[in-house]
Protein backbone atom coordinates (compact mmCIF):
# COMPACT_ATOMS: atom_id res chain seq x y z
CA UNK A 1 0.00 0.00 0.00
CA UNK A 2 1.10 3.50 -0.56
CA UNK A 3 0.60 6.24 1.87
CA UNK A 4 2.80 8.75 0.87
CA UNK A 5 1.40 10.84 -1.91
CA UNK A 6 -1.17 7.96 -2.96
CA UNK A 7 -2.51 8.70 -6.60
CA UNK A 8 -5.95 8.24 -6.68
CA UNK A 9 -8.39 8.12 -10.11
CA UNK A 10 -11.93 9.34 -10.53
CA UNK A 11 -12.73 5.81 -12.47
CA UNK A 12 -11.02 3.28 -9.74
CA UNK A 13 -7.23 2.24 -9.33
CA UNK A 14 -8.72 -1.13 -11.10
CA UNK A 15 -11.79 0.35 -13.37
CA UNK A 16 -12.19 0.50 -16.97
CA UNK A 17 -12.20 4.00 -18.38
CA UNK A 18 -14.80 5.30 -21.10
CA UNK A 19 -13.56 5.20 -24.54
CA UNK A 20 -12.54 9.11 -24.98
CA UNK A 21 -12.86 9.79 -21.05
CA UNK A 22 -9.63 10.67 -19.41
CA UNK A 23 -9.12 9.39 -15.87
CA UNK A 24 -8.98 12.24 -14.06
CA UNK A 25 -6.35 11.87 -10.61
CA UNK A 26 -5.82 13.74 -7.57
CA UNK A 27 -3.26 13.57 -4.84
CA UNK A 28 -4.01 13.14 -1.31
CA UNK A 29 -1.24 12.86 1.55
CA UNK A 30 -2.22 10.09 3.23
CA UNK A 31 1.08 9.68 4.62
CA UNK A 32 1.03 13.30 6.36
CA UNK A 33 -2.30 12.18 7.97
CA UNK A 34 -0.29 9.44 9.78
CA UNK A 35 2.17 11.74 10.71
CA UNK A 36 -0.32 14.12 12.34
CA UNK A 37 -1.84 11.23 14.39
CA UNK A 38 1.42 10.15 15.67
CA UNK A 39 2.68 13.27 16.56
CA UNK A 40 -0.14 14.90 18.54
CA UNK A 41 0.12 12.07 21.09
CA UNK A 42 2.44 10.72 23.97
CA UNK A 43 5.39 8.09 24.86
CA UNK A 44 6.57 6.74 28.30
CA UNK A 45 8.08 10.28 29.46
CA UNK A 46 8.20 10.11 33.67
CA UNK A 47 6.58 13.40 34.55
CA UNK A 48 6.82 13.60 38.39
CA UNK A 49 7.25 12.06 41.85
CA UNK A 50 4.26 9.35 42.30
CA UNK A 51 4.00 10.51 46.05
CA UNK A 52 4.39 12.87 48.37
CA UNK A 53 6.81 10.63 50.78
CA UNK A 54 9.87 9.31 48.38
CA UNK A 55 10.46 6.95 50.52
CA UNK A 56 7.32 5.49 51.84
CA UNK A 57 7.54 1.38 52.72
CA UNK A 58 3.43 1.58 52.03
CA UNK A 59 2.26 0.93 48.41
CA UNK A 60 1.89 4.30 46.73
CA UNK A 61 0.21 4.85 43.61
CA UNK A 62 -0.38 7.41 40.78
CA UNK A 63 -2.78 8.01 37.78
CA UNK A 64 -2.47 10.94 35.80
CA UNK A 65 -3.80 11.55 32.31
CA UNK A 66 -1.98 14.32 30.01
CA UNK A 67 -2.13 15.84 26.38
CA UNK A 68 0.69 16.48 24.38
CA UNK A 69 0.55 19.47 21.86
CA UNK A 70 2.85 18.46 19.25
CA UNK A 71 4.54 20.03 15.93
CA UNK A 72 6.16 17.40 13.68
CA UNK A 73 9.80 17.54 11.43
CA UNK A 74 11.17 14.83 9.76
CA UNK A 75 10.81 12.12 7.21
CA UNK A 76 8.51 9.54 6.12
CA UNK A 77 8.77 6.76 3.42
CA UNK A 78 6.01 3.90 3.19
CA UNK A 79 6.38 1.48 0.07
CA UNK A 80 9.79 3.44 -1.15
CA UNK A 81 7.87 6.90 -1.68
CA UNK A 82 9.07 9.47 0.43
CA UNK A 83 7.51 12.73 2.05
CA UNK A 84 9.02 15.49 3.99
CA UNK A 85 7.17 16.21 7.13
CA UNK A 86 6.53 20.01 8.31
CA UNK A 87 3.40 20.33 10.69
CA UNK A 88 2.20 22.52 13.33
CA UNK A 89 -0.16 21.90 16.11
CA UNK A 90 -2.65 23.19 14.16
CA UNK A 91 -1.98 20.88 11.24
CA UNK A 92 -2.03 17.78 13.66
CA UNK A 93 -5.33 19.12 15.49
CA UNK A 94 -7.42 19.41 12.64
CA UNK A 95 -6.91 15.57 12.05
CA UNK A 96 -7.84 14.17 15.80
CA UNK A 97 -11.31 12.32 16.18
CA UNK A 98 -10.55 10.90 19.13
CA UNK A 99 -7.60 9.95 21.54
CA UNK A 100 -6.93 8.40 24.84
CA UNK A 101 -3.76 8.93 26.79
CA UNK A 102 -3.13 7.77 30.26
CA UNK A 103 0.35 7.40 32.69
CA UNK A 104 0.18 5.04 35.58
CA UNK A 105 3.06 4.60 38.94
CA UNK A 106 3.21 2.47 41.33
CA UNK A 107 6.41 2.47 43.95
CA UNK A 108 7.15 0.87 47.40
CA UNK A 109 10.25 2.03 49.20
CA UNK A 110 12.95 2.31 46.11
CA UNK A 111 11.36 0.61 43.34
CA UNK A 112 8.94 1.82 40.96
CA UNK A 113 6.99 0.85 38.40
CA UNK A 114 5.76 3.10 35.36
CA UNK A 115 3.22 2.58 32.66
CA UNK A 116 2.01 4.28 29.49
CA UNK A 117 -1.05 3.98 27.60
CA UNK A 118 -2.72 5.99 24.79
CA UNK A 119 -4.29 5.00 21.58
CA UNK A 120 -5.93 7.54 19.11
CA UNK A 121 -7.96 7.39 15.89
CA UNK A 122 -7.75 9.84 13.25
CA UNK A 123 -10.08 9.95 10.25
CA UNK A 124 -11.08 12.99 7.67
CA UNK A 125 -14.04 12.20 5.48
CA UNK A 126 -13.02 14.36 1.93
CA UNK A 127 -14.53 14.47 -1.94
CA UNK A 128 -11.30 14.16 -4.47
CA UNK A 129 -12.51 15.07 -8.12
CA UNK A 130 -15.76 13.23 -7.39
CA UNK A 131 -14.60 10.31 -5.42
CA UNK A 132 -15.06 10.03 -1.48
CA UNK A 133 -12.20 9.05 -0.01
CA UNK A 134 -12.30 7.93 3.81
CA UNK A 135 -8.85 7.47 5.34
CA UNK A 136 -8.69 5.77 8.96
CA UNK A 137 -5.67 5.87 10.63
CA UNK A 138 -5.40 3.58 14.26
CA UNK A 139 -1.99 4.59 16.55
CA UNK A 140 -1.59 2.32 20.10
CA UNK A 141 1.62 3.43 22.24
CA UNK A 142 2.33 1.13 24.96
CA UNK A 143 5.29 1.75 27.40
CA UNK A 144 6.44 0.02 30.54
CA UNK A 145 9.91 0.59 32.72
CA UNK A 146 10.91 0.02 36.32
CA UNK A 147 13.33 2.17 38.06
CA UNK A 148 15.19 2.18 41.47
CA UNK A 149 15.00 5.41 43.57
CA UNK A 150 18.30 7.06 44.71
CA UNK A 151 18.32 10.02 47.25
CA UNK A 152 16.68 12.17 48.20
CA UNK A 153 19.62 14.67 48.96
CA UNK A 154 18.73 17.83 50.66
CA UNK A 155 20.53 21.01 48.41
CA UNK A 156 20.97 23.05 51.50
CA UNK A 157 22.86 21.82 54.50
CA UNK A 158 21.59 24.26 56.78
CA UNK A 159 17.98 24.54 55.87
CA UNK A 160 17.66 20.65 57.51
CA UNK A 161 14.18 19.36 56.80
CA UNK A 162 12.93 22.27 54.84
CA UNK A 163 15.41 22.39 52.20
CA UNK A 164 15.15 21.76 48.81
CA UNK A 165 15.92 18.47 47.40
CA UNK A 166 16.66 16.25 44.84
CA UNK A 167 15.70 12.42 44.06
CA UNK A 168 17.01 11.09 41.27
CA UNK A 169 15.30 7.83 38.94
CA UNK A 170 17.42 5.83 36.38
CA UNK A 171 14.81 3.40 34.84
CA UNK A 172 14.56 0.49 32.17
CA UNK A 173 12.11 -0.52 29.78
CA UNK A 174 10.40 -0.89 26.43
CA UNK A 175 8.26 1.11 24.02
CA UNK A 176 5.96 -0.25 22.03
CA UNK A 177 4.62 1.26 18.55
CA UNK A 178 1.79 0.56 16.45
CA UNK A 179 0.44 2.03 13.58
CA UNK A 180 -2.47 1.17 11.45
CA UNK A 181 -4.36 2.68 7.98
CA UNK A 182 -7.30 1.81 6.37
CA UNK A 183 -8.00 3.75 3.21
CA UNK A 184 -11.75 3.56 1.58
CA UNK A 185 -12.17 4.52 -1.73
CA UNK A 186 -15.34 5.19 -3.13
CA UNK A 187 -15.91 3.24 -6.46
CA UNK A 188 -12.66 0.96 -5.91
CA UNK A 189 -10.72 -1.61 -3.08
CA UNK A 190 -9.71 -0.61 0.29
CA UNK A 191 -5.97 0.07 0.84
CA UNK A 192 -4.49 -0.89 3.98
CA UNK A 193 -1.36 -1.76 5.73
CA UNK A 194 0.10 -1.91 9.18
CA UNK A 195 3.67 -1.35 10.99
CA UNK A 196 4.82 -2.49 14.74
CA UNK A 197 8.16 -2.23 16.62
CA UNK A 198 9.56 -2.81 20.13
CA UNK A 199 12.45 -0.49 21.57
CA UNK A 200 14.19 -1.26 24.34
CA UNK A 201 15.09 2.37 26.80
CA UNK A 202 17.16 3.18 29.17
CA UNK A 203 17.07 6.77 30.70
CA UNK A 204 17.10 9.13 34.18
CA UNK A 205 14.55 10.98 35.82
CA UNK A 206 15.92 14.02 38.26
CA UNK A 207 13.07 15.26 40.43
CA UNK A 208 13.73 18.59 42.41
CA UNK A 209 11.80 19.32 44.96
CA UNK A 210 11.64 23.48 46.00
CA UNK A 211 9.19 23.94 47.93
CA UNK A 212 6.34 21.59 49.41
CA UNK A 213 3.98 22.85 46.50
CA UNK A 214 6.51 23.21 43.89
CA UNK A 215 9.29 21.47 42.29
CA UNK A 216 10.85 20.23 38.44
CA UNK A 217 11.45 16.88 36.69
CA UNK A 218 13.98 16.26 34.08
CA UNK A 219 14.03 13.46 32.50
CA UNK A 220 15.51 11.54 29.32
CA UNK A 221 16.25 8.32 27.73
CA UNK A 222 17.88 6.67 25.21
CA UNK A 223 16.51 3.56 22.67
CA UNK A 224 16.29 1.32 19.71
CA UNK A 225 19.42 0.60 19.49
CA UNK A 226 18.82 -1.46 16.26
CA UNK A 227 16.48 -3.90 18.08
CA UNK A 228 13.36 -2.18 17.19
CA UNK A 229 14.51 1.23 16.00
CA UNK A 230 17.70 2.19 14.86
CA UNK A 231 17.90 5.06 17.67
CA UNK A 232 15.41 6.98 19.16
CA UNK A 233 15.74 9.28 22.30
CA UNK A 234 13.14 11.39 25.09
CA UNK A 235 13.38 14.70 26.56
CA UNK A 236 11.04 16.49 29.26
CA UNK A 237 11.62 18.93 31.14
CA UNK A 238 8.13 20.27 33.96
CA UNK A 239 7.30 22.90 36.43
CA UNK A 240 5.36 20.99 39.05
CA UNK A 241 2.43 22.31 41.69
CA UNK A 242 1.12 20.30 44.34
CA UNK A 243 -2.29 20.74 45.66
CA UNK A 244 -5.29 19.02 47.05
CA UNK A 245 -7.92 17.46 45.50
CA UNK A 246 -10.44 15.06 46.69
CA UNK A 247 -7.94 15.07 49.99
CA UNK A 248 -4.75 17.08 51.45
CA UNK A 249 -1.91 17.51 48.74
CA UNK A 250 -3.04 14.28 47.33
CA UNK A 251 -2.41 15.70 43.44
CA UNK A 252 -0.12 17.95 41.32
CA UNK A 253 0.00 19.44 37.97
CA UNK A 254 2.60 19.70 35.88
CA UNK A 255 3.15 22.08 32.72
CA UNK A 256 6.29 21.86 30.43
CA UNK A 257 8.02 20.58 27.29
CA UNK A 258 8.26 17.61 25.55
CA UNK A 259 10.60 16.06 22.05
CA UNK A 260 10.98 12.25 21.11
CA UNK A 261 12.80 11.35 18.06
CA UNK A 262 12.35 8.04 16.66
CA UNK A 263 14.42 6.61 13.46
CA UNK A 264 12.63 3.39 12.07
CA UNK A 265 13.14 1.66 8.82
CA UNK A 266 12.30 -2.02 7.54
CA UNK A 267 13.16 -2.93 4.07
CA UNK A 268 14.08 -1.84 0.68
CA UNK A 269 13.67 -0.32 -2.46
CA UNK A 270 10.11 -0.48 -3.47
CA UNK A 271 9.38 -2.18 0.30
CA UNK A 272 10.86 0.30 2.13
CA UNK A 273 9.19 1.44 5.23
CA UNK A 274 11.11 4.55 7.09
CA UNK A 275 9.47 6.74 10.21
CA UNK A 276 12.60 9.07 10.79
CA UNK A 277 10.31 12.07 12.62
CA UNK A 278 11.33 14.06 16.16
CA UNK A 279 8.04 15.25 17.67
CA UNK A 280 8.36 18.36 20.22
CA UNK A 281 5.59 20.03 21.93
CA UNK A 282 3.79 21.55 24.99
CA UNK A 283 3.24 19.14 27.90
CA UNK A 284 0.22 19.13 30.40
CA UNK A 285 -0.34 16.87 32.99
CA UNK A 286 -2.58 16.34 36.46
CA UNK A 287 -2.00 12.96 38.45
CA UNK A 288 -3.52 12.20 41.07
CA UNK A 289 -1.54 9.75 44.23
CA UNK A 290 -3.40 7.57 46.68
Amino acid sequence: MSWINLRVCVAGPRMAVPAGRKRRCSQIQVGHLLARLACLLGLLAPSYAGAEDPLSDDWQFRIAPYAWALAADGDVTVKGQKSDLDLSFKDIWEELNYGVMLEGEARKGRVGVIANVLYANLGDNENVGGVSIDPDINLFWGSLAGYYRLGPWNLDSEAGDDSPKLIVDPYAGVRYTYLEVDLDIGGGPDLSGDEEWVDPIVGLRTLWQLTPSWGVTAAGDIGGFGVGSDFQWMATGLIRYRFGLFGDDNAQFGAGYRALYQDYSDGSGADKVEWDVLLHGPVFTVGIEF
